[in-house]
C-alpha cells in the first residue's frame, strides 16, 4: 500500500522501507473534515455517482438534466424517486457528517474567505438593533458565520445577531460546536417561507449551484419576500463560469453538479437572470483576486 501511495505522490519514499507525510497526507490524519471529504464523501457519494452518470446520461437522450427530483443519484438508486439530493443526505447521520466535513474542507482549502472579497464593513455600519446582521441560509456547520465573526469579533452586541439555518438533520450537533452566543441556530428548509424578516444580509455560499434554475429562482423568492427594500441585501458566494478559457477547477464543479443533482455553475449572465427572475436586482459582482469564487451583491428590484 505504501509503495502504491508514494507512486501517486501522497507520501514521500526517503528510504528503504521509509516513507515521510507530505502536507497533504499530514491534513488528513490531523483534520476531521479532510479525512469526511476524502474518506468519506468522495467515497460514498462522488464515486458512485460519476460511476452511473454515463448510462444515465445516454438514457435520457444525452440531455442537460433539470429535475432534482429524477437526476442521476436516482439512477443510481434503482429508478427510485420522490426525493431530493439533501434529503437523502439528512436521512444518513454519516453521510451529513462527510457531507458537512466536505463542506467545510472546501471552504477552509480551497477558498479565499468571503469577508476578503466583499467589504463587510458595510454590513456592519448598518446593523440596526434588534434585527439579525447576517443569515446563512444552508449554511452547514456555519464556517462561513465564523469567519465572518473573525473578521468582526465585536459586531454582535446582542445574541443571535447571526442566525445559521439549514435542514434540522444537517445542523445536529452543530450548536455545540460553535459555541457562541452570537449565532443562533435555525433549522429551516429554504423551499419554505423565510421566518427572519428585514436581515441585514441573507447569504448563501454554493447553495444556488446545487439547484437548477426553477429551484434557485425559488429560493430567491422566498429570501425576497422577506427582505425589506433599501436595507437587507442578498450576498450569493459563488463560482462564475468564464465565457473563454473556464478554469478546469470550474467546469469540474459543474459536472459535478450535474451529476450530484441535475445543477449547474453559472455564467455572469446566467447569474444576473436568475437573480432578476426572482424580483431582484445584481448590485455589483465582487471578484477576488486569489481565488474563483466571487461574490454577488442583489437587492430588491
Amino acid at each position: 500500500m505504501m509503495r502504491c501511495i508514494s507512486g501517486q505522490l501522497l507520501v514521500r519514499e526517503v528510504g528503504l522501507d521509509t516513507y515521510a507525510r507530505t502536507p497533504w497526507a499530514r491534513a488528513l490524519a490531523e483534520d476531521k473534515s479532510f479525512a469526511g471529504m476524502y474518506g468519506g464523501f468522495y467515497h460514498e457519494m462522488n464515486s458512485p455517482m460519476f460511476r452511473t452518470l454515463p448510462e444515465y446520461l445516454k438514457s435520457i437522450g444525452h440531455r442537460n438534466p433539470t429535475d432534482p427530483n429524477d437526476c442521476n443519484v436516482h439512477f443510481w438508486h434503482g429508478g427510485d424517486k420522490g426525493f431530493n439530493m439533501f434529503a437523502y443526505v439528512a436521512t444518513n447521520p454519516k453521510l451529513t457528517a462527510d457531507f458537512n466535513d466536505a463542506m467545510e474542507c472546501h471552504s477552509k482549502y480551497n477558498l479565499t474567505p468571503w469577508p476578503e472579497v466583499y467589504p463587510t464593513d458595510s454590513i456592519v455600519a448598518a446593523a440596526r438593533p434588534g434585527v439579525p446582521l447576517v443569515v446563512d441560509v444552508g449554511g452547514g456547520k456555519g464556517h462561513d458565520l465564523m469567519k465572518f465573526l473573525a473578521r468582526h469579533p465585536d459586531a454582535c452586541e446582542e445574541p443571535g445577531c447571526l442566525v445559521l439555518q439549514d435542514l434540522p438533520g444537517i445542523l445536529k450537533g452543530v450548536e455545540d460546536e460553535l459555541a457562541t452566543p452570537a449565532i443562533k441556530v435555525q433549522p429551516h428548509d429554504f423551499f419554505t417561507e423565510q421566518p427572519v424578516k428585514g436581515a441585514r444580509v441573507y447569504f448563501m455560499h454554493n447553495v444556488l449551484h446545487d439547484w437548477p434554475d426553477t429551484s434557485a429562482a425559488d429560493i430567491l423568492r422566498k429570501l425576497a419576500a422577506s427582505m425589506e427594500k433599501g436595507y437587507s441585501k442578498v450576498l450569493i458566494h459563488e463560482s462564475l463560469v468564464s465565457k473563454e478559457k473556464p478554469l478546469s477547477r470550474v467546469t469540474v464543479s459543474d459536472i459535478t453538479m450535474m451529476a450530484f443533482a441535475s445543477a449547474a455553475e453559472r455564467t455572469e449572465d446566467q447569474w444576473t437572470a436568475l437573480v432578476e427572475s426572482a424580483g431582484l436586482k445584481v448590485v455589483k459582482i465582487w471578484r477576488p483576486v486569489y481565488s474563483v469564487e466571487s461574490v454577488i451583491e442583489a437587492e430588491l428590484a
